[in-house]
């Protein structure tokens, strides 16, 4: 991240938590559309990623195409952490990236709490079925570490 970028002090804290569920290693998921994926970075939806890409670099992307266009410098915490995990983990059309925040945003969760439920009705109707249980299970470890921190 380049020292011009103001980046908001959670940022880090956030990546730590989004790296916690995404995992620190690299696989190939034939039954993954994203292909490779480093850190949680799919190769299909990041070309620039490769295996063995240092942590600078994987931190950098997160910034830039995730947590700056997901919003969340200007979300309070840990509405700023939840809207970063749906960006990294959307279940979207990669044509129209961060769909699935701005769908769940539309309802009108009241707080982080309805907007991660919301989520979690969402991941029941998108994701494929290999997948739902896996994504149910990110949101209660997400929910656990918010509520763990508070």
């Amino acid at each position: 991240v380049t020292g011009s970028q103001k980046m908001k002090s959670s940022f880090d804290k956030a990546l730590d938590i989004v790296l916690g569920l995404e995992g620190k290693v690299t696989t190939n998921d034939p039954r993954d559309p994203g292909g490779l994926t480093v850190w949680g970075l799919s190769k299909k939806y990041n070309p620039e990623v490769y295996d063995g890409m240092p942590e600078s670099e994987i931190k950098d992307i997160y910034y830039r195409k995730y947590w700056q266009p997901a919003g969340c410098n200007e979300a309070e915490y840990p509405m700023d952490i939840c809207l970063f995990d749906g960006a990294v983990n959307p279940q979207d059309d990669p044509d129209m990236p961060f769909a699935g925040n701005q769908e769940i945003l539309a309802q009108k969760p009241a707080d982080w709490k309805d907007f991660l439920f919301l989520r979690m009705v969402r991941y029941m109707k998108r994701s494929k079925k290999v997948y739902v249980l896996g994504h149910l299970q990110r949101i209660i470890k997400l929910y656990k570490q918010l509520t763990s921190d508070a």
